[in-house]
């Protein structure tokens, strides 16, 4: 992600250099200044995995969960696209495959890849080459004994920058990686947590210079809240009522209750010196603090809008918070970063922040990635067919060809209206990038621990101490029974 950054401020800069141009600046230095900028840009990228000489004529068929995020186009393109650069870009790495190993990406969508890859490992049909599928889903397919250790497959490299080094690390157990994520796919940057603010209503309220209080560490839970209860942005309706069409100082819905926890450092399952993970019990003064802070900031309907709370208004409530932050009606919004997408067309300038930290002690702004994103795999009968040797090549060669046709595609559709007007916002996105946290213990509710602190925010229950007790045990068991399944218990 650091290498997407790179693009991103490289971007800016050169964009930067073309507006000074037109402002009658000197030809020759912007000219210099974009030069100097790309030669950056290939320092960082200029490495090619030594891919072998074989071809792999056939299809390579990946199981998939079809039309969820698109998941199947971001993987396969028929054809090529005049609309949409991004499934053009997905068409073109398709052609590359091609042309490179005589290789036909296919798809094989499916409402549960858990279950559709349990029958095949049953059948022994060997239909599959890889998985990609949402945290949950892969997890379990992981549980049944269904997936290869990746570690164990000598044709990917996990090492290289077209693989998130954060998903290797946070998501290995006792050594072992079952399923992980790089540019083969862009959800996991489309589902990373993000906060937003609307710079038309911070100026009116002559907020302070909000990227200066990230950048010197005091964008912390306590500033946050104060801006959100003295700066008096928020004001309820025509007929003096909070509801869908108030005013608020912060738009979301029920995820900003892990969004809290993870900004805090927090995380549900800690795993020790062997890569064992493990349900961590000794934080719950922390957690119980982070739960009060957040029911008071989301469950202040004088304050905070949670889509949740008006699907009986809209099903699809999460476009009603957008809704309100593109009609200026909320201060600072959070969502998936894909958001972001919808609002390029938006009026009123608007920024990017990490979510805040704990205390201006926490060292890092974290942010979690949503379980919504799809991890890649591959199914365990390919183990027997030459070590993995094929699903191991065309996976690497589709994570870096992704990282060179795909990503930057991505990069325009997501970025382009912001980087013209704030340079800052990439700044910060370097920033969120660098510390996502994927939790093995939101990713496999182990006990229905995660989910049951959230559902405290949702209901405005604060006793975290209780619900712990009540569900520690059983995440205990099934975490222990999820060891021994995977072979590390």
């Amino acid at each position: 992600m650091r290498k997407l950054i790179v693009l991103l401020l490289s971007l800016a800069t050169v964009l930067s250099c073309l507006a000074a141009c037109a402002g009658g600046g000197d030809d020759t230095e912007a000219i210099t200044t974009e030069e100097s900028t790309e030669a950056v840009v290939t320092e960082d990228l200029n490495y090619v995995p030594d891919l072998p000489d074989e071809m792999f004529p056939g299809e390579f068929n990946i199981l998939c969960e079809g039309s969820f995020w698109a998941t199947d186009g971001a993987l396969y393109q028929e054809e090529a696209s005049d609309s949409d650069n991004v499934n053009d870009a997905v068409y073109r790495r398709c052609l590359a495959m091609k042309d490179r190993f005589g290789t036909e990406i296919v798809v094989t969508p499916s409402a549960d890849t858990t279950v559709s890859l349990k029958n095949s490992v049953k059948s022994g049909d060997k239909a599959y080459d890889a998985v990609c599928a949402r945290m949950p889903k892969i997890a379990a397919s992981a549980e049944n004994g269904d997936l290869v250790d990746l570690k164990e497959v000598e044709t990917i490299d996990l090492s290289k920058h077209y693989w998130d080094q954060s998903a290797n690390e946070k998501l290995s157990i006792g050594g072992k990686l079952f399923y992980t994520v790089g540019d083969i796919i862009a959800t996991e940057d489309q589902a990373t947590w993000t906060m937003m603010f609307n710079k038309r209503i911070a100026e009116a309220h002559d907020l302070e210079d909000l990227y200066t209080v990230v950048k010197e560490g005091r964008w912390t839970f306590d500033y946050f809240y104060n801006l959100l209860k003295d700066t008096g942005v928020a004001h309820p309706n025509d007929n003096g009522e909070w509801d869908h069409l108030a005013t608020y100082a912060f738009a979301t819905h029920m995820d900003m209750g892990y969004g809290f926890f993870y900004a805090a450092g927090l995380s549900f399952v800690q795993k020790d010196n062997d890569d064992i993970p493990f349900i961590d019990a000794t934080n719950q003064e922390k957690v119980q603090n982070v739960l009060t802070y957040s029911l008071k900031v989301m469950r202040d309907t004088s304050l905070t809008i949670d889509a949740h709370k008006w699907v009986h208004i809209r099903a699809a409530a999460h476009e009603l918070i957008a809704e309100a932050f593109m009609e200026d009606r909320a201060l600072f919004f959070c969502e998936v970063l894909a958001t972001i997408i919808g609002f390029r067309s938006m009026d009123t300038d608007f920024g990017i922040l990490p979510l805040p930290k704990y205390d201006a002690s926490q060292p890092d702004y974290v942010t979690f990635v949503n379980p919504a994103a799809s991890l890649v795999g591959i199914p365990i009968y390919q183990k027997t067919v030459d070590n993995c040797h094929k699903s191991g090549i065309i996976l690497e060669a589709m994570s870096y060809y992704g990282h060179q046709i795909i990503v930057p595609e991505f990069i325009e559709k997501a970025i382009k209206g912001i980087a013209t007007r704030d340079v800052e916002s990439i700044e910060m996105l370097d920033i969120i990038f660098k510390n996502r946290m994927y939790d093995l213990g939101l990713i496999n509710d182990w006990g229905g621990l995660a989910s049951g602190y959230n559902n405290l925010v949702f209901n405005n229950k604060n006793d975290y101490a209780s619900m712990f007790k009540k569900s520690s045990k059983s995440a205990e068991k099934k975490l222990n029974s999820f060891l021994k399944k995977v072979g590390v218990g």
